[in-house]
């Protein structure tokens, strides 16, 4: 291929549940024209009515459409996809979250009257763990020698891709009441009952001190927002409490920005909260066993040399509480209020590993890069 040809990308989203794999695909697409106006993306989604509550403008019953400057075809609309990808052959596929091929795409790429060889990136998880180093950039099989595949990781080393960086640090918007401490819940469906009470006992506890505090929990769409609101009707807090609507996704990173403490979930948001420099709290999706505690604590170990001792075991000891199956309510209380309670003080410790991961490099960049060296 010719060195001076503008990269053709493909990128492929299945939404599987709760919008981070669109969310996240979304972003990189977003990313990947900023950083290079002449890339041309093709963006194949199997859920267009997920997308479009993120991106606005996008029609969720159109077969095919322009939207930025790319074209976005519906997954399932096997033979106009057929027809526009046989007239143009995709040169690189990125397969988001090692997602399958649609059928129409995987009956072109090993058609074996197509000679030109492809380069398809499988693009996974984000994780802390060390396999993430491991497994970035590694080749891996496939049945044909046309379609060369290799992985790109995400994550927070230098020996990964990194994170998408597409927001200047100094954009930090202006928060809608300047003298509230605002929470965001942003969680599964889970007890929020210890979360609940830690929030009322930190706002009692200010208000002692300034009685002019007021304190709010904003609820985000999703899975948790029904489990929250009813904890929190049932309560005697007197915090005050709002259920956020779905938000495009620039709302939700200014929102996410302008919060005092976060208390977030996913895959996208999280690196959003890694980014913002705001104390937060993660909850990791809920795996057989507790299996998620090993991802939460290859986590809190990228964290952990950026806090004093004595500051991280209150991070660690929230964390480990929020995401454990079976824990004591009023343990989980108490470890989320002291989190709260040192939240102002810690913040410049977030702020330090967001710092970190934005000196660390672009993952869009990179994986830009990365295509222009191999893939051309």
């Amino acid at each position: 291929m010719d060195k001076t040809h503008p990269l053709d990308i493909t990128i492929l989203c299945k939404v599987v549940d709760n919008y981070g794999d669109v969310g996240f695909a979304y972003r990189l697409a977003r990313a990947l024209s900023a950083l290079d106006g002449n890339v041309r993306i093709r963006f194949v989604i199997d859920d267009l009515a997920s997308f479009a509550l993120l991106a606005p403008g996008i029609d969720s019953h159109a077969a095919v459409q322009q939207y930025e400057n790319w074209t976005v075809f519906d997954w399932n609309a096997a033979d106009v996809c057929t027809a526009s990808f046989s007239k143009a052959m995709p040169e690189i596929v990125l397969q988001c979250f090692q997602c399958p091929y649609p059928e129409w795409l995987e009956a072109l790429l090993f058609d074996k009257k197509n000679t030109a060889v492809v380069h398809v990136v499988n693009i996974d998880y984000l994780t802390a763990e060390n396999y993430a180093e491991e497994f970035h950039c590694l080749k891996s099989l496939t049945r044909s020698s046309r379609v060369q595949k290799v992985n790109f990781m995400p994550g927070f080393t230098s020996k990964t891709g990194g994170l998408i960086l597409d927001r200047k640090p100094a954009c930090v918007p202006v928060k809608k009441n300047p003298d509230e401490f605002s929470v965001l819940i942003f969680g599964y469906a889970r007890d929020y009952a210890p979360l609940v009470g830690a929030l009322s006992a930190f706002e009692r506890e200010r208000r002692k001190e300034d009685e002019r505090f007021s304190l709010c929990a904003y609820a985000a769409a999703g899975q948790g927002q029904d489990a929250f609101m009813k904890v929190y009707a049932d309560s005697n807090a007197h915090f005050a409490a709002e259920r956020l609507p779905f938000l495009a996704q620039s709302e939700w990173d200014d929102l996410l920005y302008a919060m005092d403490a976060l208390f977030i979930r996913g895959e996208d948001s999280l690196s959003r909260a890694c980014l913002s420099g705001v104390p937060f709290v993660w909850q990791a999706y809920p795996q057989e066993d507790d299996y998620q505690l090993v991802k939460v604590e290859a986590l809190l170990h990228r964290i952990k040399i950026f806090f004093p001792p004595d500051d991280f075991a209150l991070v660690e000891n929230a964390w480990r509480l929020y995401n454990a199956s079976g824990t004591s309510p009023r343990d989980t209380e108490k470890a989320l209020l002291t989190f709260l309670e040192a939240s102002c003080r810690i913040k410049k410790y977030f702020a330090a590993f967001a710092s970190a991961l934005i000196a660390n490099g672009d993952f869009a960049r990179r994986l830009l890069d990365y295509l222009r060296r191999f893939a051309l």
